[in-house]
């Protein structure tokens, strides 16, 4: 699968993953996308776990802004770099009004990891409207945005795929 072919015919695409091919597929986009600027939202794992992912499998993102929606959960972070923006799950409307402020700096790409996740936090139908509300945002940018499930929950995310220019499973 070539996830930056899906974006370069659609705006916003959701990427059904298989939780065992979860890290892998994640890795594959990050191959993808590198060498463009990106927003980087994780409700799944810290900045820094998913850099050493990425760094172990030589997918670094370089320009990448991350909204870090775990750590706060954990711990405190050591350190608070410029390109990351901390939240903890308990201020997820704060972080979506963040993101939306970050759009206007002209991303190529916002990577959602993941709306499996977001419904961990919120229910159905708040998660339904914090997707809708996110994918018109980006739909007011020429950012092409790519949101994570996994393909387990498929039944958490019907009316979250009416908002999205196309879902897709991924295919290694």
């Amino acid at each position: 699968m070539n996830i930056r072919q899906e974006l370069a015919e659609n705006q916003t695409v959701l990427l059904l993953l298989p939780g065992t091919e979860y890290n892998r597929a994640i890795v594959d986009t990050a191959k993808s996308l590198r060498g463009k600027k990106i927003c980087y939202i994780t409700l799944n794992r810290t900045y820094q776990s998913l850099q050493q992912l990425f760094a172990k499998h030589n997918a670094q993102l370089k320009d990448t802004t991350y909204v870090d929606v775990i750590t706060l959960a954990i711990k405190k972070p050591d350190e608070s770099p410029k390109n990351v923006h901390f939240f903890s799950p308990k201020e997820l409307a704060g972080a979506f009004a963040h993101i939306g402020s970050l759009l206007t700096k002209n991303y190529d790409y916002l990577v959602f990891d993941s709306l499996t996740n977001l419904f961990s936090y919120k229910d159905t139908e708040d998660v339904e409207a914090y997707i809708f509300i996110l994918i018109n945002k980006i739909r007011q940018t020429k950012t092409k945005a790519v949101l994570y499930a996994l393909d387990e929950q498929e039944t958490l995310i019907p009316r979250c795929c009416m908002y999205v220019d196309k879902t897709t499973h991924y295919a290694p």
